[in-house]
């Protein structure tokens, strides 16, 4: 501790800086570490199942083969057990699932829940289509690969389950629901925000898919805070992941239309525009209805 000349306590700047840090570990350690609890649960059930699957039901399989033919449907029954796990474990905190994961299904909206849909939809055409249309090296050569793979080790009927409806579900109800329900009373919404979105993105593995995942995981955050419940949230996110079930049907009984649609970069681009002035245009009427909504309540007086 220094003094100044009028004999006064003052703190220099290590000190400031020192006890920021501490600050800063102790809100992390207090706050974060607690609020992945529920990720760790949906990252142990479904390992759960798949080492189960592999060895005690499966053990004649090799672990290509486990993985090509079985896999995917042991992480599905995984996410169920997930589900189940999260049940007790809110029943535990004397809470329950819903209102942990603020997921409410009373007086949903069917327009706002297709328009969810349309802009989840309309930015993955439309970033797919960018992507497509870069050069196949580095970061996109990585990516593209691993979309490759997915079309070729992926049952179709588990694919449209797990892709398009349980993913989205349980990813939401722990990122959205859980971690970001526990952060924002302690750090704020746009702290708590990007360390969820980023914590999403990093289990998303290629650099260009994390990029995107943290994209789609801001946007998916602040719908979900907006709307205070994580339905449409869900839906954004299952519009997000219908457009690659839809390239599967596509790719399953028409394979040619891969190499058409592939080198067809007009083609590819009007899409992405399409898929753009989508997102956009839900984007902009959203902003409306909220904008609506808030004029109405003040003169309600409710605000």
């Amino acid at each position: 501790m220094k003094y100044n000349l009028r004999g006064e306590e003052t703190e220099n700047k290590a000190t400031r800086v020192r006890d920021k840090a501490e600050h800063k570990v102790i809100s992390f350690l207090r706050y974060f570490i607690p609020a992945m609890g529920p990720l760790v649960i949906y990252i142990a059930a479904e390992a759960l199942m798949v080492v189960l699957g592999s060895t005690l039901i499966h053990p004649k399989l090799t672990h290509a083969e486990f993985r090509e033919q079985k896999m995917n449907l042991y992480m599905m029954v995984g996410v169920m057990l997930t589900f189940v796990l999260l049940r007790a474990y809110s029943k535990k905190r004397s809470s329950t699932f819903f209102e942990d994961a603020s997921l409410y299904l009373k007086n949903i909206s069917v327009l706002k829940t297709v328009g969810c849909i349309l802009f989840g939809l309309g930015v993955s055409v439309a970033l797919s289509a960018f992507i497509t249309l870069l050069p196949k090296i580095g970061p996109v050569a990585t990516y593209s690969a691993t979309m490759e793979r997915l079309y070729h080790t992926w049952s179709l009927y588990v694919a449209v389950l797990f892709n398009t409806f349980f993913t989205p579900i349980v990813e939401e109800v722990i990122f959205r629901g859980y971690m970001l329900n526990r952060l924002l009373p302690h750090w704020g919404e746009k702290k708590s925000l990007f360390a969820v979105s980023l914590l999403f993105a990093l289990m998303h593995g290629t650099a260009l898919w994390m990029l995107y995942a943290f994209a789609m995981a801001w946007v998916i955050g602040r719908v979900s805070i907006y709307e205070d419940n994580i339905y449409y949230a869900i839906c954004v996110h299952m519009g997000f992941n219908l457009f690659s079930t839809v390239l599967w049907f596509i790719y399953l009984f028409r394979p040619e239309m891969k190499d058409a649609l592939s080198g067809n970069i007009p083609l590819i681009l009007m899409l992405g525009i399409f898929g753009g002035a989508v997102a956009m245009l839900v984007s902009k009427l959203y902003r409306a209805e909220r904008e609506s909504l808030f004029v109405t309540r003040l003169f309600q007086g409710k605000v």
